[in-house]
């Protein structure tokens, strides 16, 4: 009895749920940062939201180096120090800095009406802070997946339970603020304060989850098995990813689906404040939420269409859908509707991170049957640089739309029907176009269902020889 469930499972069931655990870390950090971060700075700090825009240009300029570097050398790297391997080290460095700069992010200690310079210089530096951690932790063990879990089985079964944490972690990155911050957007001391005690508890979040993630879920071969492969330098491991037309294409598909990603956290507590009329921060957070566990079920349905037609074409499939269900948005002003079509939307949303990590995947095991080297974290790493230059063409199309409507600074009792029909346009029709473009990149890559099976059956082929 015991034989046959342990061959249902290609993967030991402990080690896939520690694994899986890194998504609550990831989601966590980087969630609870873009659902706070914009609407601390704006709303409660008092940064024109100009200013926010060239603050969020100098970070995304700043990324265009950190993220690929990082990749490149977690690739080149090769030591016996902190537990050994070339990914859990920077795992384990970036692990309390993670968990510590969580409280750090909202500590300016003054307003931008008292001391704007110091305010706007310690934002740019703080956010360029986490994001370097951050990518050292979340790159790395990012790059694992593919790497630990070669055969499509595999994939699916540890794709599967990180979806399900990554909802969990969405769950407490979103939710548990809103247990210490009853209004977002309230510019007072107090709500400072309640901002620090949110980024404390999150900090603890990290640092446990982490610690579960890096001790029992990370699994990486001898060093001296790593040694014995040559290796592109940092520089050229990043030029020869950039020359992989293929993984350019994806990735240009990619910025849409993550420049959705960063709109909603960002414009979530103004849209429903002003739009639907509800300020009180559980039910602004309930918003994202429902979503989020929507795509609980999401991630089990793409799954399926996967199998059947690919995660190219599936891929298309779900931005497909989620463009369909955003557009209603723009016409719903009651919030109990509102969260009904998120409900929705959040079965495209699963969509999204589930073929990105698929088909990243197929793009590496392909570049290792060229170049007989393992370079995700130089995929991922450009990738993520990918990821924050959506975040800026986020933060210009809110700045655009607030601005046009006298809303420069945070003005609560200044709303006109321009500025509610800019912040529903950029909660339908923005994310909605940004898929358009989405799909339209995608069928231009050419790794299709054919080609990725003809992939896995030359890598069971060389597992069979080896």
């Amino acid at each position: 009895m015991t034989e046959k469930k342990e061959s249902r499972f290609k993967v030991p069931l402990k080690f896939n749920l520690a694994f899986a655990t890194g998504e609550i870390t990831d989601a966590v950090a980087y969630q609870g940062f873009s659902f706070l971060i914009f609407t601390f700075y704006y709303a409660v700090i008092g940064i024109k939201v100009q200013h926010v825009m060239i603050i969020y240009i100098l970070w995304s300029i700043y990324n265009a180096f950190n993220d690929p570097i990082l990749g490149g050398f977690s690739d080149k790297t090769r030591t016996k120090r902190f537990g050994g391997g070339r990914r859990r080290p920077w795992m384990i460095i970036a692990w309390i800095p993670l968990s510590l700069i969580m409280f750090f992010l909202f500590t300016p200690f003054t307003t931008a009406d008292t001391h704007p310079v110091w305010v706007a210089v310690y934002f740019f530096i703080i956010i360029c802070l986490f994001d370097t951690i951050y990518t050292a932790f979340s790159l790395n063990r990012t790059s694992l997946y593919p790497e630990m879990f070669r055969t499509d089985k595999e994939r699916e079964e540890a794709g599967a339970g990180r979806r399900i944490f990554m909802v969990l972690g969405l769950i407490l990155g979103m939710g548990v603020p809103t247990l210490f911050i009853p209004t977002l957007t309230e510019s007072s001391q107090q709500n400072i304060y309640n901002y620090w005690i949110a980024g404390a508890v999150l900090g603890v979040i990290v640092f446990v989850t982490a610690f579960i993630n890096i001790k029992w879920g990370v699994k990486e071969p001898p060093v001296e098995e790593l040694e014995k492969k040559e290796l592109y330098g940092v520089f050229q491991s990043i030029w020869y990813t950039l020359k992989n037309w293929k993984f350019v294409v994806f990735i240009l598909c990619s910025m849409m689906n993550w420049y959705v990603f960063a709109l909603f956290p960002m414009i979530m507590p103004i849209y429903s404040e002003f739009v639907l009329l509800e300020s009180r921060s559980m039910l602004v957070v309930l918003l994202l939420l429902v979503a989020f566990l929507s795509s609980a079920p999401g991630v089990v349905f793409w799954s399926f269409v996967d199998s059947k037609v690919g995660s190219k074409m599936g891929f298309v499939l779900s931005q497909a859908y989620w463009l369909a269900v955003l557009i209603p948005l723009f016409f719903v002003t009651n919030y109990w509707i509102a969260l009904v079509l998120l409900a929705l939307n959040g079965i495209g949303l699963a969509g999204s991170p589930y073929f990105i990590d698929r088909n990243i995947s197929n793009i590496a095991d392909e570049d290792e049957q060229k170049t007989g080297q393992r370079r995700e974290a130089s995929y991922y790493g450009v990738h993520a640089l990918v990821i924050r230059l959506s975040a800026i063409f986020a933060v210009v199309s809110v700045s655009s739309v607030l601005t046009r409507y006298g809303w420069s600074l945070f003005e609560p009792e200044n709303v006109s029907v321009g500025l509610t029909t800019g912040l529903k346009a950029l909660v339908s029709f923005f994310p909605a176009t940004a898929l358009a473009i989405g799909i339209v990149f995608l069928l231009m890559y050419p790794l299709n269902k054919k080609k990725v099976d003809e992939l896995q059956t030359l890598y069971k082929k060389e597992i069979k020889q080896n």
